[in-house]
């Protein structure tokens, strides 16, 4: 029957009675959301029988699908935060895993987890930045808890292998890994991995492997993975044909061409250039005599910790969040005599030092103008910031700098007598200088992509006076 009511009227009455129930979640969906919430719990029996019932009653279906993975004998059962510092879009997301970890082992692994985000909050450089991580585990079940090698074949979640070096390295598959990640959801494609029957680790591309529960190794390997370090011992572990290049390590002893010239040219106590690294007593060579966490030390030489800070800045925008979000040119905000504009952001908050806030109020003719929609791609979870580039340089002073906000939160207040009449493009920039209160030198002193600087914007007419 057609309504007897005109359609706008219509629309009123629907709106007048609220928003509609949604419809009942599937059974199927209910199933999974258990399964997923008692592996969250720590229940993982529990978790795989209703895996098991789903994947039999619900063949057909999206859930029945994904139960199906993880009834497999090796497969992702689910995960649970450890640490959250702050939103997953704005932080480095660290999945802990664990391979060769049978079902009734699987209790033992969370504690190795748990013991993960203490080993970062003590180490000097990643308790600066602790605030900037979110640690979560993964729980994974292993039909076997052996290690692929010698002959031998084992049908554990990530594949474990030992590798063909000396110390009898181990190293998982990174297809597997990346499957896991994908199993959890959104992801930064960072993982650190114990391969129970291990022995010595490895890392690279995103990924830290750990031999059995060796914690001591894990901040050496994690500098491998994440920010691409290489070793800084001699000792041979392993053949690796020619040096490769690092920020930490050089194929030329020339103090103009090594990776760290810039550390040289600022005359930083304790930098040079000192022979054996990279796993070799010639031919390769470092920034420090020795100490380095990529030898076996307990911190990272400065060029390791430039290279650390700059890779967080990566994933991480130095702005959490602002107040009015950012607009376009033809979204301009009128400002009137009585109507006072106030801008906010909030910044991150390292350990020991504050971010520079600073806030400039540009004509329209001499205004940056770096579209606010590829500002913008580059705030997106899983969006590398070095592909934002540098941002544009901005000739004036800026009309207000603030320091030292222990809440994070800065603020501007913009007053109609403050400007003639005209558009002008409001622009806030948050640097962290890295400068720690006693030290004469920052930890970053190259930063060729700007990562250490965020900006928002806002278009502002001020109307002529009547």
């Amino acid at each position: 029957m057609a309504s007897c009511f005109p359609p706008l009227i219509w629309l009123i009455l629907s709106c007048a009675q609220g928003p509609q129930p949604l419809s009942d979640p599937t059974p199927q969906a209910t199933l999974l959301e258990r399964a997923e919430a008692r592996a969250g719990e720590g229940h993982y029996a529990d978790a795989a029988t209703l895996y098991g019932r789903l994947a039999r009653d619900h063949p057909d279906t999206p859930e029945g699908r994904t139960a199906a993975r993880r009834s497999q004998s090796s497969a992702y059962l689910g995960s649970a935060a450890i640490v959250e510092n702050g939103p997953g879009e704005n932080r480095v997301d660290v999945a802990l895993m664990g391979d060769g970890y049978q079902l009734r082992e699987m209790r033992g692994f969370d504690k190795l987890a748990e013991d993960i985000p203490p080993l970062f909050e003590r180490q000097a450089t990643l308790r600066e930045y602790y605030t900037y991580f979110n640690f979560r585990r993964l729980a994974l079940v292993s039909a076997d808890n052996g290690v692929d090698g010698f002959g031998r074949e084992y049908d554990t979640a990530l594949d474990g292998r030992t590798l063909g070096t000396y110390a009898g390295h181990v190293g998982v598959s990174a297809e597997r890994v990346r499957a896991m990640l994908d199993e959890w959801g959104e992801h930064d494609s960072l993982a650190i991995v114990f391969v129970k029957q291990g022995v010595l680790g490895t890392g690279g591309g995103g990924f830290a492997t750990i031999g059995g529960r060796n914690a001591k190794t894990t901040i050496h390997e994690w500098g491998h993975a994440f920010a691409e370090l290489g070793d800084e011992y001699a000792t041979k572990t392993h053949e690796r044909g020619g040096v490769s290049r690092r920020v930490n390590v050089s194929d030329t002893d020339d103090p103009e061409e090594v990776p760290w010239a810039h550390w040289i040219k600022a005359g930083v106590r304790g930098i040079g250039v000192y022979e054996g690294a990279s796993g070799q007593v010639r031919g390769a060579w470092k920034p420090t005599s020795g100490g380095c966490v990529m030898e076996s030390g307990e911190f990272f030489c400065p060029p390791c910790r430039e290279a650390l800070v700059l890779r967080i800045y990566s994933i991480v925008d130095p702005i959490e969040s602002c107040s009015p979000l950012p607009h376009p040119r033809r979204h301009a905000v009128q400002l009137v005599l009585d109507d006072p504009l106030e801008f906010e952001v909030e910044v991150m908050r390292p350990e020991n030092h504050r971010l520079e806030v600073r806030w400039w109020v540009i004509p329209e003719r001499g205004a940056p103008m770096e579209p606010e929609e590829r500002l913008q791609r580059y705030r997106n979870r899983h969006t590398d910031r070095r592909g934002r580039g540098p941002l544009a340089m901005i000739p004036l002073d800026p009309a207000a700098t603030s320091r030292g906000q222990r809440s994070g939160r800065h603020r501007f207040r913009l007053e109609r007598g403050d400007l003639e009449s005209g558009r002008y493009r409001v622009l806030c920039r948050a640097r962290d200088r890295t400068l720690l209160r006693g030290e004469r030198t920052p930890w970053v002193l190259e930063d060729p992509d700007d990562l250490l600087v965020s900006q928002r914007a806002w278009w502002v007419v001020v109307p002529e006076a009547r």
